[in-house]
Protein backbone atom coordinates (compact mmCIF):
# COMPACT_ATOMS: atom_id res chain seq x y z
CA UNK A 1 0.00 0.00 0.00
CA UNK A 2 1.38 3.35 -1.18
CA UNK A 3 0.98 6.64 0.66
CA UNK A 4 -1.32 7.76 -2.60
CA UNK A 5 -3.89 4.79 -1.71
CA UNK A 6 -3.56 6.30 2.28
CA UNK A 7 -4.33 9.86 0.97
CA UNK A 8 -7.13 8.22 -0.90
CA UNK A 9 -8.65 6.26 1.78
CA UNK A 10 -8.76 9.29 3.77
CA UNK A 11 -10.20 11.00 1.38
CA UNK A 12 -12.86 8.66 1.18
CA UNK A 13 -13.93 8.47 4.72
CA UNK A 14 -13.60 12.26 5.12
CA UNK A 15 -16.11 12.53 2.11
CA UNK A 16 -18.41 9.96 3.50
CA UNK A 17 -18.57 11.18 6.74
CA UNK A 18 -18.91 14.37 5.37
CA UNK A 19 -22.37 13.38 3.54
CA UNK A 20 -23.25 11.51 6.79
CA UNK A 21 -23.14 14.69 8.49
CA UNK A 22 -24.82 16.75 6.10
CA UNK A 23 -27.72 13.82 6.02
CA UNK A 24 -28.31 14.16 9.41
CA UNK A 25 -27.96 18.06 9.04
CA UNK A 26 -30.38 17.86 6.22
CA UNK A 27 -32.83 15.51 7.95
CA UNK A 28 -32.90 17.69 11.13
CA UNK A 29 -33.46 20.76 9.42
CA UNK A 30 -36.56 19.12 7.82
CA UNK A 31 -37.92 18.36 10.99
CA UNK A 32 -37.04 21.61 12.33
CA UNK A 33 -39.29 23.01 9.29
CA UNK A 34 -41.86 20.77 9.98
CA UNK A 35 -42.95 21.62 13.46
CA UNK A 36 -42.60 24.88 12.30
CA UNK A 37 -45.05 24.63 9.49
CA UNK A 38 -47.11 22.63 12.74
CA UNK A 39 -46.75 25.33 14.73
CA UNK A 40 -47.99 27.98 12.18
CA UNK A 41 -50.84 26.36 10.99
CA UNK A 42 -51.84 25.78 14.80
CA UNK A 43 -51.27 29.92 15.45
CA UNK A 44 -53.19 30.66 11.59
CA UNK A 45 -56.17 28.49 13.58
CA UNK A 46 -55.90 30.41 16.56
CA UNK A 47 -55.27 33.83 15.31
CA UNK A 48 -57.95 34.02 12.38
CA UNK A 49 -60.89 33.57 14.69
CA UNK A 50 -59.65 36.18 17.18
CA UNK A 51 -59.05 38.18 13.93
CA UNK A 52 -62.50 38.10 12.95
CA UNK A 53 -63.77 38.39 16.41
CA UNK A 54 -62.14 41.79 16.39
CA UNK A 55 -63.58 42.80 13.20
CA UNK A 56 -67.43 42.41 14.18
CA UNK A 57 -65.98 44.18 17.39
CA UNK A 58 -64.63 47.08 15.72
CA UNK A 59 -68.03 47.28 13.49
CA UNK A 60 -69.83 47.22 16.58
CA UNK A 61 -67.47 50.30 18.03
CA UNK A 62 -67.61 52.81 15.09
CA UNK A 63 -71.39 51.90 15.60
CA UNK A 64 -71.88 53.08 18.70
CA UNK A 65 -69.10 56.04 17.79
CA UNK A 66 -71.75 56.86 14.93
CA UNK A 67 -74.39 57.02 17.52
CA UNK A 68 -72.02 59.64 19.74
CA UNK A 69 -72.04 61.66 16.66
CA UNK A 70 -75.20 61.59 16.29
CA UNK A 71 -75.76 62.55 19.87
CA UNK A 72 -73.17 65.07 20.07
CA UNK A 73 -74.71 66.64 16.68
CA UNK A 74 -77.68 66.99 18.39
CA UNK A 75 -76.52 68.15 21.91
CA UNK A 76 -74.53 71.03 19.48
CA UNK A 77 -78.09 72.09 17.73
CA UNK A 78 -79.55 72.93 21.39
CA UNK A 79 -76.68 74.45 22.79
CA UNK A 80 -77.28 76.58 19.77
CA UNK A 81 -81.03 76.98 19.72
CA UNK A 82 -80.61 77.99 23.61
CA UNK A 83 -77.97 80.40 22.70
CA UNK A 84 -80.32 82.22 20.20
CA UNK A 85 -83.42 82.39 22.17
CA UNK A 86 -81.13 83.89 25.45
CA UNK A 87 -79.83 86.48 23.06
CA UNK A 88 -83.32 87.11 21.54
CA UNK A 89 -84.57 86.91 25.17
CA UNK A 90 -81.50 89.54 26.18
CA UNK A 91 -82.40 91.91 23.11
CA UNK A 92 -85.88 91.97 23.83
CA UNK A 93 -85.35 92.82 27.52
CA UNK A 94 -83.13 95.52 27.09
CA UNK A 95 -85.07 97.59 24.63
CA UNK A 96 -87.73 98.24 27.00
CA UNK A 97 -84.93 99.10 29.33
CA UNK A 98 -83.47 101.49 26.87
CA UNK A 99 -86.98 103.33 26.45
CA UNK A 100 -86.96 103.97 30.05
CA UNK A 101 -84.04 104.89 30.37
CA UNK A 102 -84.10 107.07 27.24
CA UNK A 103 -87.51 108.74 28.73
CA UNK A 104 -85.90 109.23 32.27
CA UNK A 105 -82.88 110.76 30.96
CA UNK A 106 -85.67 113.25 28.70
CA UNK A 107 -87.23 114.09 32.46
CA UNK A 108 -84.27 114.69 33.68
CA UNK A 109 -83.03 116.59 31.18
CA UNK A 110 -86.35 118.88 30.88
CA UNK A 111 -86.00 119.26 34.71
CA UNK A 112 -82.98 120.41 34.82
CA UNK A 113 -83.51 122.72 32.10
CA UNK A 114 -86.71 124.25 33.90
CA UNK A 115 -84.56 124.76 37.21
CA UNK A 116 -81.93 126.73 34.71
CA UNK A 117 -84.49 128.67 33.44
CA UNK A 118 -86.09 129.58 37.26
CA UNK A 119 -82.55 130.42 38.49
CA UNK A 120 -82.00 133.10 35.08
CA UNK A 121 -85.84 134.50 35.73
CA UNK A 122 -84.78 134.74 39.59
CA UNK A 123 -86.69 131.94 40.67
CA UNK A 124 -90.32 132.98 38.84
CA UNK A 125 -92.07 130.87 36.82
Amino acid sequence: MESTDAWHYALTAFLILTGIGLAYMLFRLGTLLGHATTDLDAAMEEVVPMLGKTSVTLDHVNSELEKIGKVTDTAVDTVETVDRTARNVTHAAAAPVRVVNSAVEGVRHAFESFKAKRQQRGGVV
